[in-house]
């Protein structure tokens, strides 16, 4: 991928979100790492990408103040180039709109056209830096203001529209200090076509390290932006991805998380339809991969057969997310989940009969437009029945684009504040008592990140549930090793809290 005609820079690359922004992240250093760039600061940066995300408010703000903060750094400096990803970016409609407010922003991408990098930096990079935005649109041309996301979405997914070649915007207007260059591009046939990026091969992998299965979503949730901003379901190639594997695992890492909206979805869409379990089974075949996790889960993909059969592959770690989002079934038919509240409890139920080992994590919205008080306490009721090992809890909050959008969000902050409070102090309570059954177990970890105060150095890591453990390390005097991120150890468990285990010394050192 290299090429060498581009002149080297400095990068920066920012990341809010969930873990499949953190992969695409991972994705967009590789490339620019592969390119001879170099990682920096912001503030030393000649290429800031802002890989965004609009589930929820915060980290959209968070982004419009950065876009906010860069324009003014735009005004002073001629080498600077501003990229977005991630979900803020939308159809042609949405970057049309940001393209306004934000002109100084160079280039709107999505991870699938991310192998157009080193040609735009080849183009853009130079101390005048001419002006310009990749311009890309998913959705079918239609009146927007007048077709309901919902059915376009559906409309989309029934019939895919084939992707719309990128161009590039021209301008001959000054903006800030920056001098703006008219400019002419001419596409040789097959290039820019939209697809994942391929062929990553990190330096250096993390010891844990993400791995996209499925891009995009078929749900449409209706408090939820993420179908109408990644598209809809696709399931990358099996092959694809055991090269992908193998690469990673080749450059340190020791334990991969697999990741889709909805996981379990995993090639439906493919011509021989493998499920996750296949790939499970092909990727416990690697040599030098210890673990496999996976996320998120959605309860009707889940068949008995895929779980007996990840039930019993040993490297698949004995951990389970699948949000539920709701306790109450008319809040779930509003929410357009696509279960009733029976159903996830039975699918719960045969994972425990068929898993007994499994470890549970879920997500909650409270204060969804009209929630009534025996609502949420009906989600409370059936946080005291399932007993998840952690919950993520959110306020809602109107994402502008979605179903909800056009409801009236009538439970005050107030209240969705006291709700949130309210399933905290409720799964505080859980969680402590489900962690304290292991105190005086031994259990596997693998370190994670080494915390290092007032001198003293203490690991950090997971065991196979996904349970955060804390240890101090060892003496060397004594283990006569320093520890480093991807290493094993097992730890006697001597005391737990609602959110981590902790152990005062290591009790086996492992080498895998």
């Amino acid at each position: 991928m290299t090429t060498t005609s581009i002149p080297r820079g400095k990068y920066h690359i920012w990341t809010v979100g969930c873990q499949m922004n953190l992969a695409d992240s991972q994705r967009i250093q590789t490339m620019l790492d592969e390119l001879g760039w170099e990682e920096a600061s912001m503030e030393q940066a000649n290429l800031v990408v802002l890989n965004t995300c609009s589930v929820r408010q915060a980290p959209e703000e968070k982004a419009h103040n950065l876009l906010a903060q860069l324009r003014r750094a735009k005004d002073q400096r001629d080498d600077l180039l501003v990229a977005l990803m991630g979900c803020m970016i939308g159809n042609q409609k949405t970057i049309d709109t940001l393209g306004k407010r934000y002109p100084h922003i160079d280039l709107f991408m999505k991870v699938e056209q991310a192998d157009i990098l080193p040609q735009f930096l080849e183009e853009r990079w130079t101390p005048i830096s001419g002006a310009g935005c990749l311009d890309i649109d998913f959705l079918p041309e239609s009146s927007a203001h007048e077709v309901e996301f919902e059915t376009a979405f559906d409309a989309m997914v029934a019939t895919p529209t084939p992707l719309i070649q990128p161009t590039f915007a021209t301008s001959t207007n000054r903006i800030g200090k920056r001098t703006v260059l008219p400019m002419a591009i001419t596409p040789k046939p097959g290039d820019r076509i939209a697809h994942y990026p391929t062929k990553i091969e990190p330096a250096q992998a993390s010891p844990s390290a993400w791995l996209p299965i499925v891009l995009g979503c078929n749900k449409v949730c209706t408090y939820c932006i993420v179908p109408y901003r990644r598209g809809r379901e696709r399931s990358r190639p099996m092959d694809e991805l055991m090269i992908e594997a193998r690469s990673l695992v080749a450059k340190g890492a020791k334990e991969l998380t697999l990741l889709g909206q909805t996981v379990e979805a995993y090639g439906l869409d493919l011509p021989d339809t493998p499920d996750l379990a296949d790939l499970m089974t092909n990727l416990s075949e690697i040599n030098g991969l210890s673990r496999i996790r996976f996320m998120t889960s959605y309860p009707r993909h889940m068949t008995d057969s895929m779980i007996e059969r990840m039930a019993h592959l040993p490297k698949v770690c004995e951990h389970l997310n699948i949000p539920v989002q709701s306790g109450d079934n008319d809040m779930l038919k509003r929410m357009k989940r696509g279960y009733s509240l029976e159903e996830y409890v039975e699918r719960i139920e045969r994972v425990r009969e068929l898993w007994p080992d499994i470890t549970l994590s879920t997500d909650i919205i409270v204060g969804f437009c009209g929630e009534t008080e025996a609502e949420f306490q009906h989600t409370l009721d059936l946080l005291e029945k399932i007993r998840f090992d952690v919950v993520h809890v959110a306020a809602y909050s109107v994402r502008p684009g979605t179903v909800a959008a056009r409801w009236e969000d009538d439970v005050p902050l107030a209240e969705k504040k006291r709700r949130l409070h309210a399933v905290e102090e409720v799964q505080a309570r859980i969680a402590l008592e489900l962690n304290q059954s292991y105190v005086g177990k031994v259990e596997e970890v693998m370190v994670e990140d080494i915390n290092v105060s007032r001198g003293h150095r203490q690991l950090k890591g997971r065991n196979r549930a996904n349970k955060l453990v804390f240890c101090p390390e060892p003496d060397t005097s004594v283990s006569q090793k320093v520890f480093q991120p991807g290493d094993f150890v097992q730890v006697r468990i001597e005391r737990a809290t609602a959110w981590s285990l902790q152990s005062d010394t290591v009790a086996v050192e492992m080498a895998l």
